[in-house]
């Protein structure tokens, strides 16, 4: 790796990191007088919007969340190549979950996972989508949908873009860890299902 692709990289992973912190979420909320952080589970993401200030709000976070993260991919594989994609995929999922402009404190990285998986190999993040559709459909969690789509994500990339394999385990495991606490109540049996437009605490 030549000094000019290493400061790409540095770049694309400081570019993304920036551009994670547009929360829709967390602007959304303030707009509306909320601090979404403070209602209904506390994640700044699409289920506790949709939760919290109803559906199309939900969706419109969604959207804003998925094409932040595959827009900085694109940019970081058209800036540094592989290395610079990995780099987006990276640095706006950390900047999406762990915020500098919103005190780090913000999404678990769901939906901006998805964008990024999208812009580095549809197949793939059109596969995990489907394995947390199942997910979601046998147990109405969006934790289980989540859980499931990171679990399979390695496979599929193995399968579909092996030279992103080890980057693949990594960004599931990473995902993983964003919902520790989902886990925890899953395994208690305390994880609730998804309901619209009221902010029940403990919920996601």
């Amino acid at each position: 790796m030549t000094g000019a692709l290493a400061a790409r990289i540095v770049l694309v992973l400081v570019m993304a990191y920036a551009i994670g912190n547009i929360n829709p979420a967390i602007i959304i909320g303030k707009i509306k007088g909320i601090d979404i952080r403070k209602e209904g589970s506390g994640n700044a993401g699409m289920t506790n919007t949709i939760r919290v200030m109803g559906l199309g709000y939900g969706i419109a976070v969604f959207v804003v969340d998925v094409l932040k993260a595959f827009i900085s991919v694109k940019i970081g594989f058209a800036l540094a190549g592989p290395y610079g994609a990995m780099a987006g995929f990276a640095g706006v999922v950390i900047g999406h979950c762990y915020p500098a402009a919103f005190g780090f404190k913000g999404g678990k990285g769901v939906a901006a996972s998805l964008g990024a998986a999208l812009a580095l190999n549809w197949q793939t993040a059109l596969l995990a989508l489907l394995a947390a559709g199942i997910g979601f459909a046998l147990t109405r969690k969006m934790s289980v949908g989540s859980l499931a789509a990171a679990l399979a994500y390695p496979f599929l990339v193995w399968r579909f873009a092996p030279e992103y394999r080890y980057f693949a385990i990594a960004a599931a495991v990473f995902l993983i860890l964003t919902h520790a606490d989902n886990i925890k109540r899953i395994v208690r049996g305390e994880e609730k299902t998804l309901t619209i437009g009221h902010a029940d605490k403990g919920k996601e």
